[in-house]
C-alpha cells in the first residue's frame, strides 16, 4: 500500500463535517477561509485550493480539521516536496513540547484521540517530507514525528484510564 492509500484508509471513517467553523458575529479572515470548504469533499481538493485558503486550518472545528487533514497530507505528497503553507502550519501544530501538560485545548481537541492508523499515516507523511531539500526544517519534522508518537501513547493511556472506570 502506498502512502496516499494509507492516508485514505486511515481517515476513511471521517465524515464530512456538518459545521466547518463556529463563530458569532462577523467572520474573521481565517473563518472565511474555512467557510470556503463547506460541503467540499476532501478528495477533490488541490494545491490551489489550499494556497487560496491556507488559514482555514486555524478556524476549522475539530470535526472539520480531522476531515480535511488527509487532503493536506495528499496534496503535499502530490507537490513533490514543494513547500505548502498549510502543510507548514500542520507541522507547526505538531512541533510541540514533549510536556503534555503544556498542550492547549486547540491542539488536544484536534490531535488527542485519533486512531492508531491515523497517527501512523501522519508519521509516514512526516517521514516522506524528511530529506526533501529545504522545504521543511529537519528538526521541526523530527519534533513533529516525536509529538505524534507521544500523542499515540497519550491516547492509549487515556483509553486505558477510561476503560478501567
Amino acid at each position: 500500500m502506498n502512502l496516499r492509500q494509507q492516508i485514505e484508509v486511515a481517515f476513511a471513517h471521517r465524515q464530512s463535517p456538518v459545521c466547518v467553523v463556529e463563530f458569532a458575529g462577523e467572520p474573521t479572515p481565517e473563518q472565511n477561509d474555512a467557510l470556503w470548504f463547506t460541503r467540499k469533499d476532501w478528495h477533490h481538493l488541490n494545491r490551489q485550493d489550499w494556497e487560496r485558503h491556507p488559514d482555514a486550518i486555524y478556524a476549522f472545528t475539530p470535526e472539520a480539521f480531522l476531515y480535511y487533514v488527509p487532503s493536506i497530507l495528499t496534496v503535499t505528497l502530490e507537490s513533490n516536496g514543494q513547500w505548502l503553507q498549510v502543510a507548514d502550519s500542520l507541522i507547526g501544530f505538531l512541533n510541540r513540547t514533549p510536556t503534555v501538560e503544556y498542550w492547549d485545548s486547540f491542539f488536544c481537541e484536534r490531535f488527542v484521540g485519533l486512531s492508531n492508523p491515523e497517527y501512523e499515516a501522519l508519521q509516514a507523511w512526516l517521514l516522506s517530507l524528511s530529506g526533501n531539500g529545504v522545504a521543511w526544517c529537519e528538526d521541526a519534522l523530527s519534533r513533529a514525528y516525536e509529538t505524534v508518537d507521544l500523542l499515540k501513547r497519550e491516547t492509549e493511556r487515556l483509553q486505558r484510564f477510561v476503560n478501567a472506570r
